[in-house]
C-alpha cells in the first residue's frame, strides 16, 4: 500500500498547476456533436508570431505551471507553438485526431482520438475516414495513447480497435461521448441534419446515453481489460463510476454547472486562448452540459482527491490508489530533456472548419 501512496503523490504532483493552452482554431475533421465548434463560437484571432508564443510559454513555464494542456480544434496543424511550448512546461498533453503527425521531438503525451474502426461508422461520426491514418501515424510511438470515444453506435468496434492496438503497440484507454449545449439544443428543438457538426443525429437516433447503454459500457469494459491487460489502460472502478446513472457530478440547480467538477477554470486552473488571453470557459471543455457530462478529462481530474466514497475502507481506498496510478498512465510519460524549439510549417490540410450551422 505504501508503494502505491507514493506512486499516487508522484503523479497528483505532477498535476498541481494545470493550465489549458488554445493552440488552434482550426481543424480538417467535422465530429459529430463537436465540442468545439458550437453555437456561441467566435473565432479568435491567433497570433500568429512564433516568438511571441515563446515569450508567452517562458512566462508561463516561469508561472509554474507542471501540466499544459494543448487544446483547440486540432494541435496538430500548429506543430510550431507546440515546439515552442517544449522547452518550458515538465509535462504536457495533446489532443489530437491522429490525421497528422505530431513530429517526434515535442516531448509530450499524445491522446490519439477514435470513434470508430469500421469506415462507415468512423466516416458517420467523424466526416471522414481517419482511422487507419492514426493508427499508421502513431504505431509504436511511445507518446501516444489511442482515446476511443465510446458512443451507443460505436461499441461494436471496440474488441477490434483493443486487437489493432495490440497489434500496433498502443495502449488504448477510454472516453465517453458527453453532449454540448449545441447538441442537445439541435435535438430537442429538431433541428434538420446539416453538412458540418449535426450530419446524422435526430430525437430518435443520436450518441447521448441511457441507462441501458451504460450498463452496456459497464459490462464490457472489464472483459475487454481482462482479455488485453497488456494493451488497455483502464480502471474497473472508473468505469463503474463513470457508467453510473444520473449526473457524475454535484449539479449547481441555477446554474447547471458542476460544482465538484475537477476541470472546472477556478483556483490555480487557467485557459487561454488562440490570441493569447485568459479566456472565460467555466471547464476545459466549456461547451459540455455538466449533467450529462462523462468525458475522460473532466472525469479523471475529479479524482485526485478521494472522495467520502474511496474513504470508507482500505478495499475503497486501494481502488482510489489504482485510479490515481492509471490516470498517470494516461496522462503522463516520462518525458526526456526538451529539445530546442525551432519552427515548422503548418501541415496545409484545410482551412478553418466553419461554425455549425444553427
Amino acid at each position: 500500500m505504501s508503494v502505491a501512496y507514493d506512486e499516487a503523490k508522484r503523479v497528483v504532483r505532477a498535476f498541481r498547476k494545470p493550465a489549458f493552452y488554445e493552440v488552434a482554431t482550426r481543424c480538417n475533421l467535422f465530429c459529430e456533436g463537436c465540442y468545439y465548434f458550437s453555437d456561441n463560437f467566435t473565432p479568435t484571432k491567433e497570433v500568429q508570431d512564433l516568438a511571441a508564443w515563446e515569450r508567452f510559454f517562458a512566462a508561463e513555464g516561469e508561472r509554474g505551471v507542471t501540466m499544459a494542456y494543448f487544446v483547440g480544434a486540432e494541435p496538430a496543424l500548429e506543430q510550431d507553438r507546440l515546439h515552442a511550448a517544449s522547452q518550458y512546461f515538465p509535462h504536457g498533453n495533446i489532443g489530437t485526431n491522429g490525421t497528422v503527425r505530431i513530429d517526434p521531438a515535442i516531448p509530450y503525451r499524445i491522446g490519439v482520438s477514435v470513434w470508430g474502426v469500421d469506415a462507415e461508422v468512423d466516416a458517420s461520426l467523424r466526416g471522414g475516414r481517419t482511422f487507419g491514418k492514426a493508427i499508421r501515424n502513431y504505431a509504436g510511438d511511445p507518446r501516444a495513447i489511442i482515446l476511443y470515444t465510446l458512443t451507443r453506435s460505436n461499441l461494436g468496434d471496440t474488441r477490434k480497435l483493443a486487437e489493432i492496438c495490440r497489434d500496433n503497440d498502443l495502449p488504448l484507454t477510454f472516453n465517453m461521448y458527453s453532449p454540448t449545449q449545441t447538441y442537445l439544443r439541435k435535438l430537442q428543438e429538431g433541428e434538420g441534419n446539416d453538412r458540418s457538426f449535426f450530419r446524422i443525429s435526430n430525437a430518435e437516433s443520436n450518441l447521448c446515453w441511457d441507462d441501458e447503454s451504460l450498463g452496456e459500457v459497464r459490462s464490457m469494459i472489464p472483459r475487454l481489460m481482462e482479455e488485453y491487460p497488456e494493451t488497455i489502460v483502464y480502471s474497473e472502478a472508473y468505469n463503474d463510476w463513470a457508467t453510473r446513472s444520473g449526473p457524475l457530478y454535484d449539479i449547481d440547480p441555477e446554474t447547471g454547472v458542476a460544482r465538484d467538477c475537477h476541470s472546472r477554470m477556478v483556483g490555480q486552473m487557467r485557459y487561454f486562448r488562440a490570441d493569447m488571453e485568459p479566456g472565460d470557459e467555466k471547464c476545459g471543455t466549456s461547451d459540455a452540459v455538466c449533467s450529462e457530462c462523462r468525458m475522460y478529462s473532466g472525469g479523471w481530474s475529479s479524482k485526485f482527491e478521494p472522495r467520502d466514497e474511496d474513504l470508507r475502507d482500505a478495499a475503497a481506498f486501494s481502488a482510489w490508489l489504482g485510479m490515481i496510478a492509471t490516470l498517470g498512465r494516461i496522462f503522463l510519460i516520462e518525458s526526456p530533456a526538451p529539445a530546442p524549439a525551432f519552427a515548422v510549417n503548418r501541415p496545409d490540410l484545410a482551412s478553418s472548419a466553419p461554425r455549425p450551422t444553427a
